[in-house]
């Protein structure tokens, strides 16, 4: 990176070069507690959240015709109730970050985006640091509750999926290691694993009881999704994210260059989906998810990459939650449909 830390602090308008100084808030202010810890939680993603459970899940109802209700709804509790907590503890440790630099970077204000997330509620005292903490450890909890039940009706290999899930996820940032931190890929990754792939493999082996190459594949191409939702949600904070020494991807590349690899990386989550399917004997009904790949890629059509504002950068992450989830749903779809005719 070759941004000084005075054209970080220069109010300019968003180009190649720099990040985008934000005018007014992304989102209306919270009129309620709930509304404010919705925004934490990051709720909005939900639907996206479980979607990789929810495929595994339906991946196994089609090579097996058996549905287990009960491991379908402790799996997708898991990862529901892993993704609020962690988003909470995220928010907790960007805030507490950036309290520790204090005026050394940030100066009086530390809040960039205007109230786009937890962590502007946070500053703004709408919610309480310990609230949003003690929040996000409770969840971690039930998590762990709902991941231990499941393991005692689906089988041991439970523990390590979601085992191995939650401490990929916790090393990004909650964990000493905080590989999240430096840069270049490595938090994605980790997004890609915990986040993707062993959420989906989870919900295939409730069903089934077993794991093959099949279940393997799907997951490492829709896990892709996964990596886009936390990339693109990055992309709105890359000025705060700089200012914190949080030295995500989106701050290596640069917004613009890091909305354009958004696109590709768009792209090619479908691609990979697509060649899963015509090479490993799935449905070809499978390939009605494909038809989400305009709902991603739309909002690029319609961006002004030299000039890049707020509302657009909110626009292309919202795009990518309602792509994520409509693929998944549309590849459920198909593999319903083949099962069913």
């Amino acid at each position: 990176m070759q941004l000084t830390e005075r054209e970080f602090h220069t109010p300019h308008s968003s180009s190649a070069l720099g990040p985008t100084v934000i005018r007014r808030p992304l989102r209306a202010r919270p009129r309620s507690r709930a509304q404010a810890l919705l925004l934490v939680l990051r709720a909005g993603a939900t639907p996206a959240l479980m979607m990789p459970v929810m495929v595994g899940a339906v991946l196994g109802w089609w090579e097996t015709g058996v549905v287990h209700w009960g491991n379908l709804l402790l799996a997708l509790l898991g990862i529901t109730t892993t993704g609020w907590g962690m988003a909470a503890l995220w928010e907790v440790h960007d805030y507490a970050r950036s309290q520790r630099l204090g005026s050394q970077r940030l100066g009086t204000k530390t809040s960039l985006e205007g109230l786009s997330a937890g962590f502007d509620i946070l500053e703004r005292r709408l919610l309480t640091l310990a609230q949003v903490r003690d929040l996000g450890r409770i969840l971690l909890l039930i998590a762990g509750a709902s991941t231990l039940c499941l393991a005692l009706w689906a089988g041991w290999p439970i523990l390590f999926f979601s085992g191995l899930s939650f401490v990929t996820i916790g090393a990004v940032i909650v964990l000493p290691l905080r590989f999240g931190h430096r840069g270049w890929g490595l938090s994605e990754g980790a997004l890609w694993l915990s986040l993707g792939v062993l959420p989906l493999l989870t919900g295939y082996y409730g069903q089934t009881g077993v794991i093959g190459l099949l279940p393997t594949a799907v997951a490492g191409a829709l896990g892709l999704f996964s990596v886009l939702l936390f990339f693109n949600y990055n992309a709105i904070h890359y000025r705060r994210d700089w200012l914190i020494h949080k030295r995500t991807l989106v701050v290596n590349l640069g917004q613009a260059r890091a909305l354009d690899a958004s696109a590709l990386l768009m792209v090619l989550s479908h691609v990979a989906l697509l060649l899963v399917v015509t090479l490993s004997g799935l449905p070809l009904w499978g390939l009605i998810a494909l038809a989400a790949l305009p709902v991603g890629l739309g909002v690029f059509a319609r961006l002004d990459r030299d000039h890049l504002t707020p509302d657009a950068v909110w626009r292309v992450y919202a795009s990518s939650v309602h792509a994520a989830w409509l693929t998944g749903l549309l590849f459920c779809v198909g593999l319903a449909l083949d099962r069913l005719l």
